[in-house]
């Protein structure tokens, strides 16, 4: 559960970086600019974090989940057989794991469809469509899609944080998940409030 958590956060987190990075080309709008550091800024600190997360565990991970665009990992999340191949390593912690991550906190095995369905609910998945709708998109168009599209996305990154805090066993991912939640919500909140401030 707690590797799997790790392995799909990696690229839903680097989707959000790539939907950020679109913002300079599309939109001069000051407040997207903005958060468009502080997503690439807070989601590559947190990418680095996993990625350790799963270095300790001695499992194969950033190197193999790739960068993939949100519509992309949405297709492998829900594809028939997704998930095969993903959990390889997955059965067993070091026993010298540091930062009070220990044998009895360890990180659980790889999750089947449905357990991944129900971490990451379809809905929340940006489709091929939507990607492409995206960057064709320009100024005014182009923010409220942005807000839009980023708060379903962020969404997503909640609800799996909290169903990792309900279902997983390491304290350490409960910490990232919790901070997540944190960092995400916020930034839901104030596009919902921009888009009422500009008539999305």
């Amino acid at each position: 559960m707690d590797i799997m958590f790790v392995r799909m956060m990696i690229p839903h987190h680097e989707g959000a970086i790539q939907m950020a990075e679109l913002i300079p080309e599309r939109t001069d709008r000051e407040e997207l600019l903005d958060l468009r550091t502080e997503i690439i800024e807070e989601q590559e600190a947190e990418i680095d974090l996993m990625c350790e997360l799963l270095d300790d565990a001695d499992v194969a991970g950033c190197d193999e989940v790739g960068s993939m665009m949100p519509h992309e990992m949405g297709e492998m999340m829900h594809s028939d057989g997704m998930g095969d191949g993903m959990n390889d390593g997955d059965d067993e912690m070091h026993d010298d794991m540091d930062d009070g991550m220990h044998d009895d906190d360890e990180m659980g095995d790889g999750m089947g469809p449905d357990e991944m369905e129900e971490m990451m609910p379809r809905e929340h998945m940006m489709t091929h469509d939507d990607g492409r709708e995206l960057r064709r998109a320009e100024n005014e168009e182009f923010d409220c899609l942005f807000a839009e599209h980023m708060i379903r996305h962020h969404e997503g990154a909640v609800a799996m944080s909290e169903h990792v805090m309900d279902e997983g066993e390491s304290e350490r991912i409960a910490g990232l998940a919790e901070d997540i939640i944190d960092g995400q919500q916020a930034e839901i909140n104030l596009m919902e409030e921009w888009q009422n401030e500009w008539g999305c």
